[in-house]
């Protein structure tokens, strides 16, 4: 089981200015800790994995310490930063949207209810 949602988050430039990237979130009821999110652009995929726990923090507190940076930027956006080694993209994105993709994900997994069954992961990955 899974939710799944198509969305346009703002890529930011560095000199401010804004531009539409086509975002799809992902979310597998197989692996309750994480949000997949693909970014579409220019004929190109980026795919970046992300903890659900970072997201719900990030809607109302900065989350996030490493390579996945997200914190409220108005009552209504939020501000997501994603750090690689040469380069930090920011985007801006609807609390909204993020929220009630969240909210779909806790209906599939409640939270604290998450399971991760790691020596079925190890047999499949030792294999």
């Amino acid at each position: 089981m899974r939710v799944a949602s198509r969305t346009v988050f703002d890529f930011v430039r560095p000199d401010g200015a804004t531009a539409p990237v086509e975002t799809e979130l992902l979310y597998q009821a197989d692996d309750p800790f994480a949000v997949t999110m693909k970014f579409h652009a220019g004929g190109a995929v980026a795919i970046w994995i992300m903890g659900r726990d970072l997201l719900a923090e990030g809607l109302s507190t900065p989350s996030g310490r490493g390579d996945v940076r997200l914190r409220p930027n108005t009552g209504r956006t939020l501000v997501l930063e994603l750090v690689s080694d040469r380069h930090v993209t920011v985007f801006r994105l609807p609390a909204g949207t993020l929220r009630k993709f969240l909210d779909a994900t806790y209906r599939l997994v409640p939270p604290g209810t998450e399971h991760f069954d790691a020596d079925a992961f190890l047999g499949t990955v030792l294999r």
